[in-house]
């Protein structure tokens, strides 16, 4: 067993925060939750974890959570829009003042080395570039696209109800998808591994499965016939921008415009920012991935499931 530490976890309240949260705990390590949502840690599987509020604008409340830490796991708001720059220069600035050199940084995303004239990417990489500049001990994992996406409000619905998954991936478009859990796994296991400081490391689940191949394994998995339903990028975000409730961030045809260009960069692009070749991964960081298949059947895709299942994966 490694020895104990103490790790701070950022957006821990998120699915994803909860998924490194638990793994730290599994560790045997001490997560230290940032979020203002502490009833979430009250449950059973956060035992053991100490939750401390502080805000992302505010360098004096991030300082005081990073106190005594011996790491930080990290990531940017994926909803923070034009203040996501300030929030990662206060992340390293709260971190330097606590004394905290390593930093786990997780994109929520794949990213270039270099800018690739996708808006959204290119703001990735700069965020990055932030953080990777900060002269602080920092590794950069890049999940490529997240199976626990299949149990959000934009595709879990019509899965269960109708027996459909209308997306905006193109026919054939291949991917490399990851739980949530197993992304955990390589933050976690980045904690004691010094020769990973200063590497940006892609990561996806070991199977690279067509989107049709994926829709065949829910059918599978739910008993019942899944139809692929291919929606136009522009479409899919202007209908989803209603049904997760973004009209208080921005307008629909913004949202709309941003989401086109978007998919349409991932369905064409030759950069594949959904595939990943993971062999030499996890060749270098041996953790085991969970296939789909195996993922889909511990999940609970009951219509009538309550909020936490419904949104997030079981384990998430």
């Amino acid at each position: 067993m490694n020895a104990k530490k103490t790790v701070a976890v950022l957006c821990a309240s998120s699915r994803m925060g909860q998924a490194e949260t638990r793994e730290l705990l599994a560790q045997g390590h001490a997560p230290r939750a940032i979020s203002r949502s502490h009833d979430i840690f009250m449950r059973d599987e956060f035992r053991g974890t100490e939750v401390v509020g502080a805000d992302f604008s505010d360098v004096d409340a991030l300082q005081a959570a990073f106190t005594g830490v011996d790491a930080i796991l990290s990531a940017i708001p994926s909803l923070a829009g034009e203040k996501s720059p300030e929030y990662a220069h206060n992340l390293v600035a709260a971190a330097k003042r606590a004394g905290v050199r390593r930093i786990i940084h997780n994109s929520m995303m794949w990213a270039p080395d270099e800018p690739c004239g996708q808006p959204y990417y290119d703001a990735v990489l700069a965020l990055e570039n932030i953080i990777a500049g900060s002269g602080l001990d920092v590794t950069i994992f890049r999940p490529v696209l997240f199976m626990d996406n299949l149990l959000t409000r934009f595709a879990k619905p019509n899965l269960v109800n109708h027996g459909l998954y209308r997306y905006c991936q193109r026919p054939g478009l291949l991917a490399n998808w990851i739980a949530m859990d197993d992304v955990a796994k390589f933050m976690v296991a980045a904690l004691t591994r010094d020769d990973l400081i200063g590497r940006r490391i892609a990561i996806g689940g070991k199977e690279t499965l067509a989107v049709e191949e994926v829709v065949a394994i829910l059918s599978d998995i739910l008993q019942r016939p899944i139809t692929y339903e291919y929606e136009d990028p522009y479409e899919w975000g202007a209908r989803v921008h209603g049904e997760v409730g973004l009209g208080a961030l921005m307008p629909q045809d913004v949202y709309a415009q941003a989401m086109g260009s978007f998919y349409m960069f991932n369905n064409e692009s030759p950069h594949r920012p959904f595939e990943v070749d993971m062999k030499p991964v996890l060749e270098d960081i041996p953790v085991r991935t969970i296939p789909l298949r195996e993922w889909a059947a511990r999940q609970d895709w009951s219509p009538d499931a309550q909020e936490g299942n419904a949104v997030g994966s079981l384990s998430g």
